[in-house]
């Protein structure tokens, strides 16, 4: 028996200024790096994405894995749509000369926008179910954040999400829809599917698996053991029709799964009422953050969060740190290139009269002037050790620790939320011991750092990953902001 895999990820904020290209599918900070045919397991193993999981399963088998492509892009704008067809005409064409294969996996995102297609995966899975045929089991494993379409859902014989936010549950995810392709494979029914969407979109921050409510959605889906459900979140900064929550129904019959559709539709909507999200300004975290005497304190920038399209250079926090003269506060990390190599350059005890940040997106603060003093430096090569990176080996440029009044910040060449604890400990800190540990992040920093925090404060400094969606110009979803 043959297995085709395939990997393309990008998670596009539609709101974010610019163009996702081609080239940014090559080396994504913090994730592998592109890359194809018989390369593709070596370049993942060890990682937590879901096709290593998927791998993994096939390791224990005779049968044979034919790797295709594997590649993702840190989330940002629209894709421009020839880099999108160039990679759909790839994985088509290494999947055609590769016929007959037993089964197709598939990792995708879920919530890929080009500059003609709204639902790029709904238009990359009708491609590949035309190439196949009909006969052919198709299982997909997907981000938590799918903009689930019914263009996905029918095209793929079955589908998996990530059950967890933070994700900590990639891999697994990818060994599930593996595991459930190969039973497919050997000649298990098709299931019947139902699909269903919610009425409303939700924030990042509210959308955290282990808070309420939607824990115990969750938990009362799992328990539900006559039909498979899967359930998507949606990404919620991307204007287009199908974002939002969402979930498909797998069972038995289409009785079976209309019925556990409905009734799991009717728990989220009634569940509406019950999704918000405490944020402050800046300022006002900062200041909280300071009046704790158990550390560390961790201070989150949700909106700024390169994970869902954020620049990752905003200045907001930094600027509210070094006014409250926040000794020792560290804020991970500032996405700035010429800053990280003017320190490394320089040396450490330097002294640079340079600003930081506030490059890419001077609307979200203006950069914060100098001087800084260069506390450490380090080359950027690190392996993640985090739940989400672990394994990964990472490289972010030049990076440095700068220091100004006490606060102190990690400016580095790459985009990366701040999920990671290893580049902290690569510039010689120990996060554990921070008083006030900064992350630009909204959600999957809780992964790394939930357990150690002593409080964790959510602050609404500007950026573009805003969790107010009612102040967002949606021009062609068909749903809006969730009212708590």
């Amino acid at each position: 028996m043959r297995i085709a895999l395939a990997g393309l990820q990008h998670e596009t904020n539609t709101f974010a200024p610019g163009l996702t290209e081609a080239e940014d599918f090559l080396a994504p900070g913090g994730w592998p790096k592109q890359s194809r045919g018989d390369e593709i397991e070596a370049a993942l193993a060890g990682t937590s994405v879901p096709m290593a999981g998927a791998l993994r399963v096939l390791k224990h088998t005779d049968i044979t894995a034919v790797p295709l492509l594997w590649t993702m892009a840190l989330p940002s704008g629209r894709v421009r749509h020839a880099a999108f067809e160039a990679l759909a005409d790839e994985i088509a064409g290494r999947l055609q000369d590769q016929l007959p294969v037993d089964g197709l996996f598939l990792e995708l995102h879920g919530a890929m926008a080009t500059t003609e297609d709204d639902d790029a995966e709904g238009a990359l899975l009708g491609r590949l179910r035309t190439l196949v045929g009909p006969d052919l089991p198709i299982v997909v494993a997907l981000d938590l954040h799918t903009n689930l379409s019914a263009r996905m859902v029918a095209a793929a014989d079955q589908m998996f999400a990530y059950l967890t936010y933070p994700h900590i549950d990639m891999a697994d995810t990818g060994a599930r829809a593996m595991k459930r392709l190969l039973e497919l494979a050997k000649g298990a029914p098709r299931p019947a599917k139902a699909f269903r969407q919610m009425a409303y979109l939700l924030p990042l921050v509210a959308q955290g698996t282990g808070s309420s409510p939607v824990e115990g959605l969750y938990r009362a889906a799992e328990a539900r053991t006559d039909v498979d459900t899967m359930i998507t979140l949606g990404f919620p900064l991307a204007d287009v029709p199908d974002a939002g929550p969402a979930l498909a129904i797998y069972a038995e019959s289409q009785d079976a799964a209309d019925a556990a559709a409905n009734e799991t539709l009717q728990q989220w909507t009634q569940a509406e009422p019950q999704f918000h999200a405490h944020l402050c300004t800046a300022a006002q975290g900062v200041e909280q953050a300071m009046q704790i005497d158990k550390h560390p304190v961790v201070i989150a920038d949700v909106q700024d969060n390169p994970g869902g399209g954020g620049s990752n250079d905003t200045t907001g926090l930094l600027h509210a740190l070094i006014e409250a003269k926040a000794e020792g506060a560290l804020l991970v990390h500032i996405a700035d290139g010429e800053a990280a190599k003017a320190a490394v350059d320089a040396g450490v005890d330097a002294v640079l009269d340079i600003s930081v940040g506030g490059r890419t997106d001077p609307e979200s603060g203006a950069p914060v002037p100098g001087p800084w003093r260069v506390v450490a430096v380090g080359d950027g090569q690190f392996t993640g050790v985090g739940p989400m990176y672990a394994g990964a080996s990472i490289e972010m440029g030049p990076v440095a620790l700068l220091e100004q009044a006490g606060v102190r910040v990690i400016v580095a060449g790459r985009r990366m939320q701040a999920s990671e604890p290893a580049l902290i400990h690569h510039l010689g800190l120990d996060p554990a011991e921070l008083p006030i540990l900064c992350v630009k992040s909204s959600v999957h920093f809780r992964g790394a750092y939930e357990k150690m925090a002593s409080e964790i404060i959510l602050v609404a400094a500007p950026g573009r990953v805003t969790m107010d969606l009612a102040s967002l110009n949606y021009s062609s979803s068909r749903r809006r902001p969730a009212s708590a």
